[in-house]
């Protein structure tokens, strides 16, 4: 090692050789640019034959993603089926392979995300309904992100908790779109060190640029021989459309497999992963936080004041549900919606209000303010009190008139709250992971409420009902929203009632029903077994 005297005749900090070291937990910078210089340059793009054979793979996984997936099916989200599955299941094996070919061995930890997003994948491949399927595909992918940064050791933190925000954004923006052109440069880089590769790339050159002339040729070639003309339209008859189809998948396909290689490459070369650390985001919230404690105990105090007035004048009828009795004059239906819907904006109001309280008041210390919590407590538990009196109007319409998906949506969506505002109020008293409990709360419920086969649970409940002569009436139109998962229990009706009126209602919508082509990749079970079980 080499001293070097300075001006003055002190010994310098010595000179070291060999490779920068670099923080265990993240990589803050390029490792080959000076440790305080900042980087103007765009940081090096290192690969090997094992990066190029993933970027293809990634491309494949775009194009899959496109034709089984199908962004656009997000307007109709009905048609997502076993697809979904199916691509999943590749584009899991993809990246768990290029992390084993990388020497990446991901935590036992993250295999219990990968759990969670292979069930909620799984849910496309059996079942019909279109609104679970547009939000299942939403919480699919996001779960689907965050094991990738949990496999990969690229979140702010070994674990779930507070920074669970800022990882997401990096791992669904800030990583893949800074590594968007890394696959393409790699894909070039590779292709100009062999000559088995610039030939390959040649054929691929030879083949696009040689379609339109085939076509153009071809168009001509059969304008003037009739004979060539009817046996390239039998060669020709789906070739057409099918080669169509595929030539405008390509560019999206494209444009997603660099997404996601983008991801890939990014987490396992910790490139573009690190822009920011924990202590960034920490100073960001402090700087957020500038509300006084005196202003937030103002608001809840006088939110809570509020409840109370209301909570006294409704004493006489607000727990009037529990007991199946309505107030005179209105029917259980207006009893039902009278002030239901307000209950749930009022709840949601006061979750923004907690919430808000949380991130911007000014924190003295690390014991947190006692009014604050009290108030705090109040608010919420008030605000269950609300969740409670709601959901027992709605137990009683339901009661009434039985099950609709609105219904059913409103009460899950209400007793999930009720567990949020729970979790609230333990928080005010032990030290919890807020944002673990909040995450793995909202995970269960959306998977149980997706696996409980709602539209045959109201199907069965309907029918049920009717037959045992609790329910006047089965609303068969409520249930041609979901005739897949109805056929079943509406078939058993069939064979059942004596009503003529009724039986050629349902040989009219359900008669044959299935029995018509949808693409495999629309496909589920429950749509298998209609076309197999027809009245």
């Amino acid at each position: 090692m080499h001293m070097e005297p300075n001006h003055e005749g002190a010994a310098s900090v010595p000179q070291t050789t060999g490779a920068p070291i670099l923080p265990a937990e993240r990589v803050y910078q390029d490792p080959s640019v000076p440790a305080g210089l900042k980087d103007k340059k765009e940081p090096s793009i290192p690969f090997t034959g094992v990066d190029a054979c993933f970027a293809i793979l990634a491309l494949v996984c775009g194009y899959l993603f496109v034709w089984l997936v199908n962004p656009l099916a997000l307007l109709a989200p009905y048609s997502l089926g076993v697809g979904v599955t199916i691509f999943a299941a590749c584009f899991y094996t993809t990246a768990l392979l290029y992390m084993r070919k990388q020497k990446i061995s991901p935590p036992k930890s993250s295999y219990g995300w990968l759990g969670l997003s292979m069930v909620s994948t799984l849910y496309f491949a059996l079942f019909s309904n279109g609104v679970l399927k547009f939000f299942n595909l939403f919480f699919c992918m996001i779960v689907t992100v965050y094991w990738i940064a949990a496999a990969c050791g690229s979140r702010l933190e070994p674990s779930l908790g507070r920074f669970v925000v800022p990882d997401l954004l990096d791992q669904l923006f800030r990583i893949p779109f800074s590594n968007f052109t890394c696959g393409p440069k790699i894909l070039r880089g590779a292709a100009g060190k062999s000559r088995r590769s610039k030939n390959a790339l040649a054929a691929v050159l030879g083949i696009l640029v040689a379609i339109p002339l085939v076509m153009v040729v071809g168009t001509l070639l059969t304008r003037a021989d009739q004979t060539f003309a009817r046996m390239v339209q039998e060669m020709t008859a789906e070739f057409g459309e099918r080669l169509l189809e595929f030539l405008l998948r390509l560019l999206p396909a494209a444009l997603v497999g660099c997404y996601f290689f983008g991801m890939f490459y990014g987490n396992l070369q910790k490139r573009f992963v690190a822009v920011r650390g924990k202590e960034d985001v920490e100073k960001a919230r402090e700087k957020r936080r500038k509300l006084p404690p005196a202003m937030t105990v103002t608001v809840l105090a006088l939110l809570t004041g509020v409840y109370l007035l209301f909570f006294g004048a409704q004493a006489a009828t607000l727990f009037s549900a529990f007991a199946g009795v309505r107030p005179e004059g209105l029917t259980y239906a207006e009893y039902a919606r009278q002030g239901f819907f307000e209950l749930c904006g009022v709840a949601m109001i006061n979750l923004a209000v907690l919430g808000g309280v949380r991130l911007f008041t000014v924190k003295k210390g690390e014991k947190p303010v006692r009014p604050l919590v009290v108030f705090s407590v109040l608010l919420s538990a008030e605000t269950l009190l609300l969740i409670v009196t709601a959901l027992s109007k709605m137990v009683l319409y339901i009661q009434q008139y039985g099950l609709t998906l609105l219904r059913v949506y409103t009460s899950w969506f209400m007793v999930l709250l009720f567990i949020v505002f729970a979790i609230v109020i333990v928080a005010q008293f032990r030290r919890v992971n807020l944002a673990k409990a909040l995450v793995l709360a909202f995970s269960i419920c959306f998977l149980l409420l997706c696996y409980s086969n709602v539209d045959g649970l109201i199907a069965r409940y309907n029918i049920g009902r009717y037959q045992a002569g609790t329910l006047d009436s089965v609303d068969l139109e409520a249930l041609y929203a979901t005739p897949e998962a109805s056929l079943p229990y509406v078939k058993e009706l069939y064979q059942e009632t004596d009503d003529p009126a009724l039986r050629a209602e349902i040989r009219n919508y359900w008669g044959g029903f299935g029995q018509y082509d949808v693409p495999f990749h629309e496909q589920n079970l429950e749509h298998f077994l209609a076309q197999e079980n027809t009245i």
